[in-house]
C-alpha cells in the first residue's frame, strides 16, 4: 500500500543539500521505501539527495511524499519529519 502526502517547502533555499541529507538519513532509518514527487512529474528516491536537489524545489513548492508501508502510524511520522526538515 503506499500513503501519500503533501509537503510545502519553506526552507527559503527550498530542498537544499542539509534537508535532502536529513530526509536520506530518515529514510535509511526506517527501512521505507519513500519517493518525492514535485507537481510537474519529477520522482526521486528518498535514498537520493543528489536526486532530491536535481529537481529543484524551491521555498512554496508543494511536494507529494510517498511511502510504501501498510503502517500508516509510521508514514505519517515520517512524513511529520520530512516537513519539519523543510521548514528551514
Amino acid at each position: 500500500m503506499t500513503y501519500n502526502e503533501s509537503v510545502t517547502v519553506h526552507d527559503s533555499m527550498g530542498l537544499h543539500a542539509r534537508p535532502a541529507g536529513q530526509i536520506v538519513k530518515l529514510v535509511r532509518e526506517s527501512g521505507l521505501e519513500v519517493q518525492i514527487a514535485k507537481q510537474d512529474g519529477q520522482v526521486a528516491s528518498g535514498l537520493s539527495a543528489l536526486r532530491m536537489m536535481a529537481m529543484k524545489v524551491r521555498s512554496g513548492d508543494t511536494i507529494e511524499v510517498r511511502v510504501e508501508t501498510d503502517d500508516t502510524s509510521a508514514a505519517k511520522s515520517l512524513v511529520a519529519q520530512i516537513q519539519e526538515f523543510l521548514k528551514g
